[in-house]
């Protein structure tokens, strides 16, 4: 094709056609730049492609880390939900229910020593935002979805930090100071003898205004750690339908 547009180009030349090979080379200027044109335009067509493919992927690894998150946070608000209730239970403060019922060495075990300070993983998140490959996401929305979420993950790290921080200090000392731990040792360790160990009254315990305080606080910063779940879970679900709405989309 070259050597005959060339051969064409010779021929003009040599008849002294000037005006009709300017008008050929102008053509043929044309046809060069159409060219490239056209090959620009299929080199951003196979690009805008294979972007889009990594965008859908990268947007269905984020769908099923968020599916996990979210059976992780609901377990994780259950597990606080439950030591709510325990720690109301045992200071006798239900407003529902005016029993206050048996405290046993094993329910004031947990109200006091458990503690969760566990939070839903978002591992994939982090790897791609590592490697700046969240930036092939195109949807405003959730990307900012992303960064409400890092905000309430952030918000929950805080309040567990205080949480622990304050039970290290002051509320474990209650199982140091207060009572006779050995027995509770028991639910772990249930082949060791407890015969001759002195039981807790945990009614006369749970009359100590200290003993009250502490258990207090706890379930003040225990309801505080279950707002600030819950708002986190809330993010996650929202990220989730917005994800899979694009994925239909895409």
């Amino acid at each position: 094709m070259i050597k005959f547009f060339r051969h064409i180009r010779k021929s003009m030349i040599k008849e002294n056609r000037t005006s009709k090979y300017l008008l050929y080379a102008i053509g043929e200027i044309i046809l060069v730049v159409i060219g490239i044109i056209i090959a620009l335009q299929i080199n951003t067509w196979n690009e805008n492609r294979k972007q889009g493919v990594e965008e859908k992927a990268i947007l269905a690894s984020l769908y099923e880390n968020l599916i996990f998150a979210k059976q992780q946070s609901e377990a994780l608000i259950t597990e606080e939900k439950e030591l709510k209730t325990l720690l109301i239970q045992i200071l006798g403060v239900d407003y529902k229910n005016d029993d206050k019922g048996t405290v046993t060495d094993s329910i004031f075990k947990i109200a006091v020593w458990d503690l969760q300070t566990n939070k839903p993983t978002f591992n994939i998140y982090s790897n791609l935002k590592n490697t700046n490959k969240l930036s092939l996401i195109k949807n405003n929305n959730i990307n900012q979805k992303f960064t409400d979420l890092e905000f309430q993950l952030n918000k929950l790290d805080d309040i567990l930090t205080d949480r622990l921080s304050v039970h290290q200090i002051r509320i474990d000392n209650i199982l140091e100071k207060d009572i006779n731990f050995i027995p509770l040792v028991q639910s772990n360790v249930p082949e060791i003898n407890i015969d001759s160990e002195s039981k807790n009254d945990y009614s006369d315990v749970l009359k100590v205004k200290r003993v009250r305080n502490l258990l207090g606080m706890k379930l003040t910063f225990t309801q505080d750690v279950i707002d600030r779940r819950e708002n986190l879970d809330k993010e996650i679900q929202e990220l989730i339908l917005l994800i899979k709405l694009e994925l239909s989309n895409l």
